[in-house]
């Protein structure tokens, strides 16, 4: 009885004060998903160089995504685990491109409401 006591007592140690936390390989998966999604989006760049008018304002829209989330790294990753996103790259992928689109359309609100004509 002893000897099982002791050694529930070594396992329950080396499970809670040995090595990363399970919340911190999380977060860390999400971090390397955002930094290749970052790596992506500015990969991109090249294409600013276009004959093509579409495919000029593509990369321009990717070179934007990739400063935003550069910028808002950690408050995105905070964000990702706060809503417990699954750190699988079309997951992540899509969360970011939402944070980017609301910020785009919040700016596009104030926008209009600044030239909006008085009343």
């Amino acid at each position: 009885m002893k000897i099982t006591v002791l050694l529930s007592a070594i396992v329950l140690y080396g499970i809670f004060f040995t090595g990363p936390a399970i919340g911190d390989d999380y977060r860390a998966a999400l971090e390397v998903i955002v930094d290749e999604y970052i790596a992506s989006c500015e990969a991109k760049s090249v294409m600013l160089e276009s004959g093509s008018e579409k495919i000029r304002k593509a990369a321009m829209l990717a070179c934007l995504k990739a400063t935003f989330c550069r910028n808002c790294k950690v408050r995105l990753i905070d964000a990702l685990v706060a809503n417990g996103v699954t750190p699988k790259p079309h997951a992540v992928q899509a969360f970011l491109n939402d944070q980017f689109n609301d910020l785009i359309r919040s700016r596009e609100m104030v926008s209009a409401n600044e030239f909006s004509p008085e009343t």
